[in-house]
């Protein structure tokens, strides 16, 4: 009897897409986005860093938000933070020990709790507004003119990427 010899399986080959995408084009432009992304990570980071009060982000985050959009329910207080109601209250029940937010009773409605800033908190966050100013005002005045024009010129580019 002779020897069988083994069967190859070929895979067949992928189709050649012919509306393939110029990588040259894209990977300067792939790698301008991984340098913003990293750039205002690393920023916002710095910040947080060389401004805590000894409040954490989420806090800060409430805080600030309390005092841009004055006193709110609990449940509207969630949904502009993103969480879920439970985390909002654990949030609030910190800073209400803390001192920087007080809770008030609807007077039409005593099941509705609003969360408002107390005047430690509104200090708390202009002092935390000013040391971050002050921060990025001295890392800004340690460029060279040119630099800062052209951040001043992104700018608005900047904002409409925040918003």
């Amino acid at each position: 009897m002779p020897a069988e010899t083994p069967t190859q399986t070929s895979t067949p080959a992928p189709p050649v897409d012919t509306e393939a995408v110029d990588t040259a084009a894209v990977e300067p432009e792939a790698e301008a986005i991984a340098r913003l992304r990293l750039a205002v990570m690393r920023l916002s980071r710095r910040l947080r860093q060389n401004a805590a009060a000894g409040v954490t982000a989420s806090q800060l985050s409430v805080l600030t938000t309390l005092a841009r959009h004055g006193s709110m329910t609990l449940g509207e207080l969630a949904a502009h933070e993103g969480v879920q109601p439970p985390s909002a209250t654990r949030v609030v029940d910190n800073l209400e020990q803390a001192g920087l937010v007080a809770r008030e009773a609807s007077p039409t409605d005593r099941r509705t709790v609003t969360a408002r800033l107390t005047p430690e908190g509104r200090r708390t966050v202009e002092d935390i507004r000013r040391r971050r100013d002050a921060w990025l005002a001295e890392r800004l005045g340690e460029l060279d003119p040119a630099a800062r024009e052209l951040i001043e010129a992104a700018l608005p580019a900047l904002e409409a990427l925040g918003s």
